[in-house]
Formats: structure tokens, C-alpha cells, sequence
């Protein structure tokens, strides 16, 4: 995993590799989106639950895809939304460049409108096993949250 700073719902700095010894989940979603994200973000948030609940070592971090917009409180925002304890979910946001550089990284692609926000991307749940490289790609589907339910197990 990277080591790009990232700034979690709290404004609390932490970068993908200090989660090492968790297997994490990793999505990428904008704030402001009225589309897939809520969907996958209400999904993921069952899933951080039922870990939480079972003390899983499963850990989930969903990055935002608008870095220029998507700050702190927007993110803090989003995680009040849906209840997260950070312990278990961390929604993060970070400079430009690091944010660009993970999507670089996990290969996700977004198309900018004309207004610079990210209208169509990439909706893959990334999964980083404990020793920090990536284990499984999942397409989002009704049944995300099990499928994390059963990779926290």
C-alpha cells in the first residue's frame, strides 16, 4: 500500500500503509454524489457495522474522487451520514496530487464534466489483504455488503 498522506472525517493524518496488518476495503467516491456512491457508501457502512460488531480486523477507507472539493467536512459530513466509527471506517480526503496518484494507482478512471466534477467513475471496492497488496476487485452489486461480511469473517 501507499504511503500519500490522507486526512480521515476527523482531519486525523494516516496513509494506506499504516493500516498494514488490516486487510482494508478501498472505494472511491465523491461527497456530492446523488448516484452509485450513496449506494456503495450505504453498503459499506453495513459491512463496517457487522466488522465492528465482530471484531473483525477488516478495516474500510473510502477516498473521495474530488479532491479540489471533497475536504474535511464534507467528508466528516458523508460519515455522519452513515454513522462510521472511524476505528473501523475512515473516509479521507488528501491533497490533489496523492488523491490522483491512488486513483493512478488502483487504476480508477473518472470523466470530468464541464464543471470539473467527477460525473462517471470507476465503482470497483478494492480489497488490500494484511501484508498490503491487493487481493480481490469487486463490482458493487445488491450484494456488497455480504460479500465484505464474508471477507471480514
Amino acid at each position: 500500500m501507499t504511503g500519500a498522506l490522507l486526512l480521515d472525517q476527523r482531519g486525523a493524518p494516516f496513509t494506506l500503509a499504516s493500516m498494514r496488518g488490516h486487510p482494508v476495503a478501498i472505494t472511491f467516491v465523491a461527497a456530492r454524489c446523488t448516484d452509485a456512491c450513496p449506494l456503495i457508501d450505504a453498503q459499506i457502512a453495513r459491512a463496517a457495522r457487522y466488522a465492528e460488531r465482530t471484531r473483525s480486523p477488516m478495516r474500510f477507507v473510502t477516498l473521495t474522487l474530488d479532491p479540489q472539493h471533497d475536504r474535511v467536512a464534507q467528508m466528516r459530513n458523508l460519515a455522519d451520514e452513515f454513522h462510521a466509527d472511524r476505528a473501523y471506517w475512515r473516509l479521507a480526503t488528501g491533497n490533489v496530487r496523492d488523491v490522483r496518484a491512488l486513483m493512478r494507482a488502483f487504476g480508477v478512471v473518472t470523466q470530468i464534466d464541464g464543471h470539473g466534477y467527477p460525473q462517471a467513475h470507476t465503482t470497483f471496492v478494492y480489497v488490500v489483504d494484511a501484508a498490503g497488496h491487493l487481493s480481490n476487485t469487486i463490482l458493487p452489486s445488491a450484494n456488497l455488503s455480504e460479500t465484505l461480511q464474508e471477507l471480514a469473517r
